[in-house]
């Protein structure tokens, strides 16, 4: 069996975005329970306890020390897992 009906990609089925649907759209992260987020993003929040030393010598960077702390023991895992 096969559809006469022409394509067309835009149909009641997927309808486009209008400014009205963008202005309601929210960040996965704040729609999403925590653990939901976690599981579709790989990423988990977490207490560490870290010497404040450790986290000035980050902070005084700038305002982006969080990734790149996250960057620094990301790329540690990485080279401990290659090793």
């Amino acid at each position: 069996m096969t559809n006469s009906a022409p394509f067309d990609p835009v149909d009641d089925d997927n309808p486009e975005l209008t400014d009205a649907d963008i202005a309601r759209m929210r960040p996965a992260r704040e729609v999403l329970s925590p653990e939901t987020y976690a599981r579709l993003t790989g990423l988990s929040e977490v207490g560490l306890r870290l010497p404040a030393a450790t986290i000035q010598a980050f902070a005084e960077e700038g305002e982006d020390w969080r990734e790149r702390m996250a960057d620094a023991l990301t790329e540690a895992a990485r080279k401990k897992r290659a090793a």
